[in-house]
């Protein structure tokens, strides 16, 4: 039998273990959000829609990605799933398993997490030390120890080489956790940022799937001496002297022990490391709670808004979150659709929140939101990125101001009849891939002038696409005409006040081939010039096969021209269920750009596998000069 024909049959006996699976009770124990994934998983959610045409806001994909893992585990056969792959034996190395993509006039692709064990390793984060610009730090999701988990990548040599690292454990203890400790079985979500020390925090979302409802925020420490190559409790051990870490648990910023219907998700951090701030050395937090407390049975969605936590002793204590997405009569529509006592003009629809700090210490934050008028934005379907910022450290914060209109009518895979192919139930995907994808934007600025510049993908130029209407709002679902989703920018001179035109990012809009374009993250750089990298199926017929790569584009206007470089030296392959079940359909909800005195540092989501000629996800890393 062929390795198509194997496979086939792998997937089609995982398709009927979870559509057996789906007839068996709910998990006894699983708290609302990760029982609302388990359900989308199977196809059998209720996902509620709002008036405006647009799905509620969805749990993240590292969360989701989790829970499809611990499903898909169940099922014997995708235990020799990977066994199955390829006649050809693997290179055996004593020195780990890294690889580098080398081609000509292209940066060097480096395999940042060096896993021997043909695990995923997706969503990923990148940040350069400023007190040592060769310490360079990748994180990333990661299955290496069966099951979703994070992982850790340190570089010494300005990424030519990584150390691998891992979470340290899933314990944490609490005073606000029955009997002061609790372990949980996954972590999602991973970013991390440096201070002016060089001491790194990092921070990720813990959760159980089956046992229990419980989760939280969790962060953890690497002093300025360890250089990232382990993370401990912040406020363990010292460096001058050095004093090794006693102790590797996690400080918690919010648990939900004592409200299980809210579930922390989307999390992202910035750190004030500039000399001249008033605010030195502060560690900021965002990130989404998911409120499930609404309904006939009090587990249902009622709405999702953007908290705040900040640290200013290291990452010791944390603030009480505090809910920033705020509200706006002229912006902010139904935010009392699922909860009346909820004021109608709350911005309470939003998911993937993005901070920044700028040089005088102001917190900026965009979000990606649904509670867009249909009159105020372009139409049905139509959502919109916000933005708030502080100037007092993150006591207070301003009214949010609308950066521009988000067309998200990509289309959504929705059973029974309208499924996308190796995409997963009621996520929105870019045939040929499977992978999810989403809107949400990443943000920079200029530290000497203040520009700011907001970056995100919408599908305003692609389809038209069919519509379905089971779900209460029509949908748009396959068939497409075409799938030309594109990058955006807009950029700010005035602190966020007022906000410049959408600009077009990418390049083959309105051309006769027309080519997807998907989850960009940019930068400014103190040269003025704005950067973007995203996943792009220009090259190499991508579009017809589903294929990507990674391009970066700069601009020296503020948006209104671009010049492109492409980053990956061989296009990526599509990874479908076909070839392996375990890690289809996700790709991460973000990739990482980051711009640093000159030099543009990228990582991504990559395919190319290991050495087996069949598609894995590993994190590759590359930069370029400015």
């Amino acid at each position: 039998m062929g390795r198509i024909a194997v496979a086939v049959l792998l997937v089609a006996a995982l398709a009927i273990t979870i559509t057996q699976a789906a007839a068996e009770p709910p998990a006894r124990g699983t708290g609302p959000a990760v029982q609302q994934i388990i359900e989308a998983q199977k196809g059998v959610a209720e996902i509620p829609t709002l008036p405006n045409g647009l799905m509620i806001p969805m749990p993240s994909g590292g969360t989701a990605q989790a829970v499809k893992e611990s499903l898909l585990a169940r099922a014997s056969q995708v235990r020799s799933a990977a066994g199955v792959q390829s006649g050809r034996q693997p290179t055996i190395s004593t020195y780990g398993c890294r690889h580098v993509f080398e081609g000509r006039g292209r940066p060097d692709n480096v395999r940042a997490n060096v896993d021997c064990g043909f695990r995923s390793q997706s969503e990923e984060w990148v940040a350069v030390n400023p007190t040592n610009e060769k310490n360079i730090v990748v994180s990333q999701n990661d299955s290496k120890l069966s099951g979703n988990r994070t992982g850790v990548e340190f570089s010494l040599d300005d990424g030519r080489h990584f150390g691998d690292s891992v979470l340290p454990n899933g314990r944490v203890m609490s005073e606000e956790i029955p009997e002061g400790e609790w372990s949980f079985d996954a972590f999602s979500d991973p970013v991390h940022a440096f201070d002016s020390r060089g001491d790194l925090y990092y921070t990720a979302i813990g959760f159980d799937v089956f046992q229990d409802p419980f989760g939280g925020l969790f962060v953890w420490k690497s002093n300025s001496c360890l250089k990232a190559s382990a993370l401990h409790t912040p406020g363990s051990g010292s460096c001058d002297p050095f004093k090794p870490p006693i102790s590797a648990t996690a400080i918690p910023i919010r648990t939900n022990f004592d409200d299980p219907a809210l579930s922390d998700d989307k999390n992202m951090m910035a750190v004030d490391h500039f000399e001249g701030s008033p605010f030195k050395d502060n560690v900021y937090v965002t990130w989404t709670i998911f409120d499930f407390s609404c309904g006939p049975e009090n587990v249902d969605f009622c709405e999702s808004p953007i908290f705040f936590s900040r640290s200013t002793d290291g990452g010791v204590n944390w603030s009480e979150p505090l809910e920033i997405s705020g509200n706006n009569p002229d912006i902010c529509r139904f935010g009392d659709f699922f909860d009346p006592n909820e004021n109608p003009n709350a911005c309470n629809f939003s998911q993937g929140s993005y901070p920044l700090v700028g040089s005088d210490g102001t917190i900026y934050v965009v979000f990606n939101n649904s509670n867009s008028s249909p009159e105020a934005a372009s139409g049905i379907g139509v959502a919109q990125q916000l933005f708030v910022k502080s100037t007092d450290g993150g006591q207070t914060w301003t009214d949010p101001v609308k950066v521009a209109d988000d067309f998200a009518r990509q289309p959504v895979s929705i059973p029974p009849d309208d499924t996308i192919p190796d995409c997963d139930p009621f996520r929105q995907c870019l045939p040929p891939n499977g992978y999810r994808v989403n809107d949400y934007p990443s943000m920079g600025i200029d530290t000497e002038t203040g520009k700011l510049a907001v970056f995100w993908a919408d599908f305003r130029n692609g389809g038209p696409c069919a519509t379905n209407n089971d779900l209460g709002a029509p949908l748009p679902v396959e068939p497409c005409e075409n799938h030309d989703n594109d990058v955006f920018a807009a950029v700010s001179t005035d602190d966020g006040d007022s906000w410049s035109k959408t600009r077009l990012v990418t390049r083959t809009s309105g051309r006769s081939d027309p080519a997807a374009q998907w989850q960009p993250w940019g930068d400014v750089g103190e040269n003025g010039k704005l950067y973007a990298a995203y996943y792009d199926r220009t090259y190499d017929m991508c579009e017809a096969t589903g294929c990507n790569d990674i391009t970066l584009a700069g601009s020296g206007n503020e948006g209104r021209s671009w010049g492109y470089r492409r980053i990956t030296t061989t296009s990526m392959p599509n990874l479908t269920c076909e070839d392996n079940p375990l890690e289809c359909g996700f790709l991460g909800d973000y990739m990482s750009t980051l711009y640093w005195r000159g030099k543009i540092h990228m990582v991504w989501g990559d395919t190319r596998g290991r050495d087996l000629g069949f598609p894995e996800e590993d994190i590759y890393y590359a930069k370029v000069g400015s």
